[in-house]
């Protein structure tokens, strides 16, 4: 499989990470409008669509993380160095976009929300995690930043799910409590858009950090 990951050019992967935005675009357009939020909910679930697309990158960062630490195959650390490096900046602008979401529906930008908290929590491990990489010889600390990464959003989604709700605004499980189908389909092709593209990214990423240790 990783042979095939190798053969993929930048311009494909460009290309793909450009379809899966404008499929996740159309869907969030397409997507019914909210009795109270009207068309803006259309906005915070497609925020919410990309933050799961990067918890699942997040999360597959970790496993391939701990693949190279039982292998020792230096493919497969380039493939989670990539991921690492890709996902930080897309982890940021998630957030960002969701700050801004929450200011335009519920005029504010809700800093102190859990989730709020945690994004803003992990984007500090992750970037430490990503310059112990970066500047570290040794790829076994390395992945082991990275597992330390995705275990942090671990406990951060276990906190949001689990922990007191305080001065929380955001409706804990607006998709999957939702009767209309049409919204879930919507948000599903929004996930599944923001995955593709988030996935591509970490081709180009890659191709680049092998030029960056080449000196090319």
């Amino acid at each position: 499989m990783l042979d095939r990951l190798d053969r993929v050019s930048d311009r494909t992967a460009y290309t793909v990470a450009a379809i899966g935005v404008a499929v996740s675009i159309v869907a969030a357009l397409l997507a019914p409008q909210d009795a109270q939020l009207g068309a803006w909910v259309r906005f915070v679930i497609w925020h919410g669509m990309l933050i799961v697309a990067c918890v699942i990158g997040i999360f597959g960062m970790g496993v391939v993380a701990v693949a190279y630490l039982a292998t020792g195959r230096d493919r497969v650390y380039e493939w989670a160095r990539a991921l690492q490096v890709a996902l930080l900046p897309l982890w940021a602008l998630a957030t960002l976009v969701g700050a801004v979401s929450a200011r335009l529906v519920w005029n504010a930008w809700n800093l102190t929300e859990r989730r709020m908290v945690m994004s803003l929590a992990y984007m500090v491990v992750a970037a430490i995690a990503l310059m112990v990489a970066l500047f570290q010889e040794k790829r076994r600390i390395g992945a082991a930043g990275q597992v330390v990464s995705a275990f942090a959003m671990a406990v951060g989604l276990a906190w949001i799910e689990f922990g007191p709700v305080g001065q929380d605004i955001h409706p804990a499980s607006a998709i999957a409590s939702s009767p209309d189908v049409a919204f879930k389909v919507a948000a599903l092709v929004m996930m599944l858009g923001s995955l593709s593209a988030v996935m591509a990214l970490s081709v180009p990423v890659r191709h680049w950090l092998r030029r960056a240790e080449a000196g090319e």
